[in-house]
């Protein structure tokens, strides 16, 4: 139940941080995709269902809010997550690496996958323009915010284990 409550909590904290703070600290437009690294890291911590349950409502928030195509987020955001939770088995707290190395692979992904659906299909074809200019700079922007974040998701999951191990004993 903790952990719900924190997850809703995380999940709106990153939200209206995406939305109303960052913009202000955006470069030539470009600001950093919160909710992707929170979809990320709770995949890659907790697993597939759980990653793709986070994924989901962060894609809700984002779909209601973003005037767009009403589940493309949540659909995006979902895949996110059931992919980065394969990637559990592979979960070490000290290695920071790997998860990383996820959400910067995420982020690509995901921002690739918005530009054919939103872009593409309408007939845009300049994926060099859009790559140099939008998705690459995202990238790197999330991920140097990563470095600041993802400790602190950790640090979360962390102390929601040890509370829950301290429960069941």
């Amino acid at each position: 139940m903790k952990r719900n409550i924190i997850s809703v909590f995380l999940i709106l904290f990153c939200f209206i941080l995406q939305s109303s703070v960052l913009p202000a600290v955006a470069f030539s437009g470009i600001k950093p995709n919160l909710l992707i690294i929170l979809v990320a890291a709770y995949g890659f911590m907790n697993g597939e269902k759980n990653g793709m349950l986070i994924g989901f409502f962060c894609g809700l928030l984002a779909d209601i809010f973003s005037g767009n195509v009403i589940g493309l987020y949540a659909l995006l955001y979902m895949l996110t997550g059931y992919v980065n939770g394969t990637f559990q088995r592979m979960f070490y707290p000290e290695d920071i690496k790997l998860p990383l190395i996820l959400i910067l692979v995420s982020d690509i992904g995901y921002n690739f996958v918005c530009y054919c659906l939103l872009f593409l299909l309408r007939g845009r074809l300049e994926l060099g323009y859009y790559f140099l200019h939008v998705i690459l700079p995202e990238a790197v922007y999330t991920i140097v915010i990563a470095f600041a974040v993802y400790p602190l998701l950790l640090l979360i999951h962390k102390r929601l284990e040890a509370a829950e191990k301290r429960s069941m004993e």
